[in-house]
Order: structure tokens, then sequence, then C-alpha cells
């Protein structure tokens, strides 16, 4: 082989190398940029699918404003609430025709369901069949309420009492 084939021979690998690491080079830069679009694809469809979460509970809740506000008004969302539920029980023993007379109100932590309730004792006073109308009434009162006990005695022939102790829930959540 002459000198100069020998040259040609070493410039040629040396190109061919040379190509060759060019290739290697460009071959990892593209693997390198392919993985990080692949994160990024990845966490771009996270935020979308957080995005569409945010959305769709967003929707949930301005659809739900006004179911919301109705069973809000099945619980005393304060103890000051109780105001309103005694003088929906007042009215109503009014309109059918009994007597209450209010005998107690206590705070009442139930630490096994983690609730708070406000028991109400109460003394109904009237005939037998309006008084035992009325605890009717009070089961289905317009609360998320229990009836604790009921204790109904005769007075006399045509008067009768009883003694109600009724529990309502107390709403407490962060607003």
């Amino acid at each position: 082989m002459s000198k100069t084939s020998i040259t040609n021979v070493i410039i040629a690998l040396i190109i061919t190398a040379a190509a060759g690491a060019v290739f290697f080079f460009v071959f990892q830069k593209v693997m390198n940029e392919g993985d990080r679009l692949a994160v990024q694809v990845e966490a771009l469809a996270t935020q979308r699918a957080q995005e569409d979460s945010f959305f769709k509970l967003k929707k949930v809740f301005e659809e739900t404003k006004d179911d919301r506000s109705e069973l809000q008004s099945f619980f005393l969302v304060q103890e000051s609430g109780s105001i309103d539920f005694l003088n929906t029980v007042e009215s109503l023993a009014t309109k059918n025709g009994v007597t209450l007379k209010t005998s107690g109100i206590d705070l009442i932590s139930d630490k096994e369901e983690g609730t708070e309730w406000i028991e109400f004792g109460f003394t109904v006073t009237g005939s037998r069949d309006r008084v035992q109308r009325y605890i009717e009434i009070l089961e289905n009162v317009p609360y998320v309420a229990r009836l604790v006990s009921v204790d109904l005695k005769s007075l006399s022939k045509t008067e009768w009492q009883s003694n109600v102790k009724i529990k309502v829930m107390l709403l407490s959540y962060d607003e």
C-alpha cells in the first residue's frame, strides 16, 4: 500500500469514528429529550385531569347550592339556632291544641359519633289524642332529631301530660 492510500484509510477511519461519535451524541440527545418530553406529557395529562376534576367539582358545587341550603335547614347550625327550633315546636303546639312548657335545654356531645346535640325537655299537656298526635309530630319535625324519652300519664279523665325529651343535631363544620 502506498502512503497516500494509508493516509486516505486513516482519514476515512477518523471521519467514520467522528461520524459515529456525532451519531452517538445525537442519538443520546434525542433519547434524553424523548424521556424529558414523556415526563412533560405525563405532567400535562395530570394537570389536565386535575383541571377537569376542579371544573366538575365546581359544577357540582354550583348545582347543589339550593340542595345544601335546604339540607342545612334540617340542622341547628349553632346553639342560637335552638330559638328557631323552640319557636317551631311552640307554634306546632298551639296549632295542635296542646300546652307546651320547656323544662330544659342541654348541650350533649356524642363522642362515639363525633356529633353534638341539643337536648330539649318538654312537658306537653292536653287531651290524650292531641298529646299523642303532637308527639307524632315531634317525631317527624323537619330537623335531624331523635326522641330520647316519652312519659305519658293521666292527670284526669280528660287531661293528659307527657314529658318528652328530644335531641336535635348541631351542625358543625368549617365554612
